[in-house]
């Protein structure tokens, strides 16, 4: 619980940082993911623990805003009692299956508002490319399997931010993919942000 704290403290923190400074936007965001392709197999079931926050710079036409995030995701899954193949020579086993993984990620971001930003309702969509550690669990019984490395971070967002006065309220779809990197699965998740925005014109 202390780490999921200084970590969510963390990226608030920082998000709120780079807004004061780069008299721009900061953002900081919650996120409900739901993991696809061979990911879901690793963890299948909705991960309720996903936090962003993020500092962009708004350009001379006022519409398109560039800057970075920092990412925090975390995906559980009880599988209940399974029989697998230990590594090596060591057999079948059976015993109560938890996989579990952490994605700590940091990424350029660009971002395009379709109307200018001082607007009450200003829809907008958002990529990101960045790289991603990742340290994925398997714990069967007594026994526990980590792979863990660096990936390849990619995002898409389409949303709509609600303006009031200098601060925001944001509501966003959103896709990240992180292909294989040595024994860490491919990774791949949709979700659903809420988040809050603040504005230093």
């Amino acid at each position: 619980m202390k780490k999921i704290i200084l970590m969510i403290a963390f990226i608030l923190g920082a998000s709120y940082l780079y807004n004061g400074y780069a008299q721009s936007v900061g953002e900081f965001s919650y996120q409900a993911s739901f993991p696809t392709g061979k990911f879901s197999d690793f963890v299948g079931k909705t991960s309720w623990v996903g936090f962003t926050g993020q500092g962009r710079k708004y350009m001379k036409d006022d519409q398109l805003s560039i800057g970075g995030s920092l990412s925090w995701f975390y995906f559980p899954d009880k599988k209940g009692k399974q029989t697998v193949q230990l590594e090596g020579d060591g057999g079948v086993y059976t015993g109560n299956q938890t996989n579990y993984t952490n994605i700590y990620g940091l990424m350029g971001i660009v971002q395009y508002d379709f109307k200018k930003r001082k607007e009450h309702t200003v829809p907008f969509v958002r990529g990101g490319v960045g790289i991603a550690y990742q340290n994925q669990h398997a714990d069967v019984g007594l026994y526990t399997y980590q792979y863990d490395g660096v990936q390849f971070m990619g995002n898409l967002e389409a949303g709509i931010r609600f303006n009031y006065t200098n601060k925001g309220l944001v509501l966003a779809a959103t896709y990240h993919n992180l292909p294989a990197a040595g024994d860490v699965v491919a990774t791949s998740f949709f979700g659903v942000k809420i988040g809050i925005s603040g504005f230093s014109y």
